[in-house]
């Protein structure tokens, strides 16, 4: 089984940061708040409070559906339904175990850097509505969307690196 300490831990930690933020931020915002911006910064898309509110709340459950039930969807899979290079090796009954643990310790990673994305896109929307008029500053926001980006090019290559191999049997 994957050690998955490490990655639940950070995991929670960022879920607390999050909630803090939220704390921290919700009283002072406006009633009417701006919750979309166009790619100058300019607020664009409007909503109150409590559907703001909702609307983090929603948000999350992506990121935990990847922490916590993803590695599971694959696990119970059919093989035939799998897409993955050499198949047939990963997946073999002496190999089966360690390559689902293998997922779930990746989508625990994943989970938390797609959970500090959305935690700080939110932070930053609340943050946006601090000036008046609104504006989402765009360094910020486009630095960890291009972060999160970069990490999903090195998952993949690191994924397709993995599976792509094959250890000789002997």
């Amino acid at each position: 089984m994957a050690d998955l300490r490490v990655p639940r831990l950070l995991f929670f930690a960022i879920l607390a940061a999050g909630l803090l933020q939220f704390v921290k931020y919700f009283p002072l915002l406006p009633d009417r708040m701006a919750s979309h911006f166009a790619a100058s910064g300019a607020a664009n898309g409007w909503m109150t409070k409590s559907q703001f509110l909702l609307t983090y709340a929603i948000i999350l459950l992506p990121a935990l559906f990847v922490e916590f039930w993803l590695h599971r969807r694959i696990a119970a899979t059919p093989e035939k339904r799998l897409n993955l290079p050499n198949k047939q090796y990963w997946l073999a009954p002496e190999r089966r175990a360690e390559t689902f643990a293998y997922f779930e310790k990746f989508f625990a990673w994943y989970g938390c850097a797609f959970l500090l994305l959305e935690i700080s896109a939110m932070g930053l929307a609340m943050r946006a509505n601090f000036q008046s008029p609104p504006r989402m500053p765009a360094v910020p926001i486009v630095s960890a969307i291009a972060a999160f980006l970069v990490f999903n090019v090195v998952c993949i290559v690191g994924m397709l690196r993995r599976f792509s191999r094959t250890k000789k049997i002997q």
